[in-house]
């Protein structure tokens, strides 16, 4: 499971969590204060009702965390709105409206900012959250403003002020942090990104001198701790000098992401495949014998030499003329007990050096029996 996945499957949870509280506890409010805001029964109904559609999409996978995001971002809202306007209208008594506003709406919008900044980019978020605390205070003011008028200030007036004072600083510490986290999200990704560049061949797309001696060093802890076998190969395109002359570096280039290709397809998931140098590849076979290893060896260079071809007139591509396949000299060793790296790699070249003087196509096993090293 990818990281996406995973915080996908993270936030079903979460939401799955808030809507089983949410869901009951919406129609007990309504139960309590219908007979204070007599539309509370449709906004209310109709709020339970998406809900309770939401909670069953998302426990029964049918719909996305996404889905859910956005329907409750633009339907909640609206029917927030809708309260909040008979509460302060069709509600003769102010301190009965101001109660609402104060206990209920008012930090509905907040929650409902707080969902918007979670759901959206910190700027979409803001517009959402912003339009949110502008329409709170359009519908506050005119009523206010006639209580003020009307018999000064009173402690209603000052609690219907404070929702929107609050509400609206509320929005703009979210939208701090809001951008300090993907602040931190960009920084945290190009790092990533910085330390897999810095560990890939650009090339081939395949783990770089470094990554492959890391990667090794631990599969050799691992296998010193675990009793395991580990053989490593390592693979020289045959004559690729040659194909740089005759063909051209670009050619020499496809081949070398060709090569690349076949490998990456044929090897484990466990295994590790890399550039050494130049044309010369190398693959940590964990758990690997060196017998087996090399039938996986035997496997990658017969795929390479059906579907790896160079042209044989200089200044021809692949396709455009007389080809031949490419071929592969491999080396394999398995580790010997207690065998450092360097000696390992070292044994894997020496067979790597057997197979092209025996004539090159070939996988060779390094013959140092392994008692002996």
């Amino acid at each position: 499971m990818g990281p996406g996945q995973r915080w996908e499957s993270t936030k079903r949870s979460i939401y799955l969590w808030c809507l089983a509280v949410a869901a009951p506890t919406v129609p007990v409010v309504m139960w309590l204060r219908w007979e204070e805001e007599p539309l509370l029964r449709a906004t209310y109904g109709l709020l339970t009702v998406v809900l309770l559609a939401l909670f069953l999409g998302l426990l029964t996978r049918q719909l996305s965390a996404a889905f859910a995001e956005r329907t409750v971002v633009t339907v909640v809202p609206l029917l927030w709105i809708v309260r909040m306007f008979a509460v302060l209208y069709l509600q003769p008594d102010l301190a009965v409206a101001a109660a609402a506003v104060n206990q209920s709406i008012g930090p509905g919008f907040v929650i409902l900012a707080i969902v918007a900044f979670l759901a959206l980019p910190a700027r979409q978020g803001l517009l959402l959250s912003g339009g949110l605390v502008l329409t709170c205070l359009v519908l506050v003011l005119p009523r206010v403003t006639g209580e003020f008028l009307r018999v000064g200030v009173s402690l209603e007036v000052i609690g219907l002020l404070r929702v929107g004072v609050t509400t609206a600083v509320s929005v703009a510490l979210l939208f701090a942090l809001a951008t300090l986290k993907e602040h931190l999200a960009r920084e945290q990704a190009h790092a990533e990104l910085n330390a897999n560049l810095a560990r890939t061949d650009q090339l081939t797309g395949l783990a770089n001198r470094r990554a492959i001696v890391e990667r090794l060093r631990a599969q050799l802890a691992l296998a010193d701790r675990h009793g395991r076998p580990v053989s490593l190969a390592v693979v020289d395109i045959d004559h690729f000098k040659s194909i740089n002359d005759r063909a051209g570096h670009l050619a020499g280039d496809e081949v070398l992401r060709g090569v690349a290709e076949v490998m990456v397809e044929i090897l484990r998931d466990s295994d590790v495949v890399g550039r050494w140098g130049g044309d010369e590849l190398i693959v940590i076979l964990p758990e690997t014998s060196a017998e087996a290893g090399a039938a996986t060896m035997q496997r990658v260079l017969d795929r390479v030499r059906r579907e790896v071809v160079i042209a044989t007139a200089p200044g021809h591509l692949a396709g455009d003329g007389p080809e031949r396949p490419v071929t592969l000299s491999v080396g394999v060793a398995q580790r010997g007990p207690e065998e450092g790296q360097d000696r390992l790699i070292s044994r894997a070249d020496r067979a790597l050096y057997r197979a092209k003087q025996g004539g090159r196509d070939q996988v060779t096993i390094d013959g140092v029996e392994l008692a002996e090293v």
